[in-house]
């Protein structure tokens, strides 16, 4: 009797574990310096859910985290894409809504490992529209979207490093 009992928690406690754990994807940089963590926080039937993001060193170090999670699992964005540019200087990620809100809208955004700082792209160049994004060396990201000033479809190629020189002259 006492040995089903205990068999029945143990087993409890790791089916319990199981539905709690979340689904990680770790990417390495390509001069293997860094880890970036892709943490899904929550499924949505609409899109991959929420994310949590975690740049780390070789060694487990956190350098930097955001969380896109909400409350409600529906306001929040989930990673769609993510890669490293060749020179290991940038992660860069494209996002859905997790509510399904903005279906059109795949917010891209990157990390420096020079500060450490979340830039999101349609902040310099428009809204994205296509979660999937191509990166060139050493840290050219070609993607689609809109102008914005006109709003109107365009294709972008931007270096990463020229765009962060851009806003620290301004």
């Amino acid at each position: 009797m006492k040995n089903g009992i205990f068999i029945s928690i143990l087993a409890l406690i790791f089916f319990s574990t199981l539905a709690y754990s979340a689904e990680k994807k770790k990417y390495l940089s390509p001069d293997g310096e860094y880890r970036a963590i892709v943490v899904t926080l929550s499924k949505s039937s609409y899109t991959s859910g929420e994310s949590e993001i975690f740049i780390e060193t070789k060694d487990g170090k956190i350098l930097c985290s955001k969380n896109y999670g909400s409350e409600d699992g529906e306001h929040g964005f989930g990673v769609e894409k993510a890669a490293w540019s060749s020179d290991s200087g940038f992660f860069v990620y494209s996002l859905s809504s997790s509510g399904g809100h903005q279906a059109w809208h795949f917010p891209t955004d990157f990390i420096s490992t020079t500060d450490y700082k979340f830039r999101r792209l349609d902040d310099f160049v428009g809204p994205i529209t296509d979660p999937d994004f191509t990166l060139f060396a050493p840290d050219i990201i070609k993607t689609s979207g809109r102008d914005k000033t006109t709003l109107d479809a365009t294709n972008f190629k931007v270096s990463l490093s020229q765009t962060i020189k851009n806003e620290n002259t301004k």
